[in-house]
């Protein structure tokens, strides 16, 4: 597991609205040249935040992310 990485691309879906546009337009393509497991990618493209915090995405980032909700 990459727990560092998955924690960068929230915190980028956090604080960066660019970032978090191009990732609800096209999540694949946004993270193709990320450094996560297969199933850290899965658990991203589905929106599965309970999946990302089990797999150390951080409580407080996947909570305070805006307009991902419906993702």
């Amino acid at each position: 597991m990459s727990r560092y990485d998955v924690n960068v691309i929230l915190y980028k879906l956090k604080k960066d609205a660019a970032f978090r546009t191009r990732f609800q337009m096209s999540p694949q393509a946004v993270l193709a040249g990320a450094d996560l497991t297969e199933e850290e990618r899965e658990a991203f493209v589905r929106w599965d935040t309970r999946r990302l915090n089990e797999l150390g995405g951080s409580l407080h980032l996947l909570v305070s992310i805006p307009h991902l909700g419906a993702h």
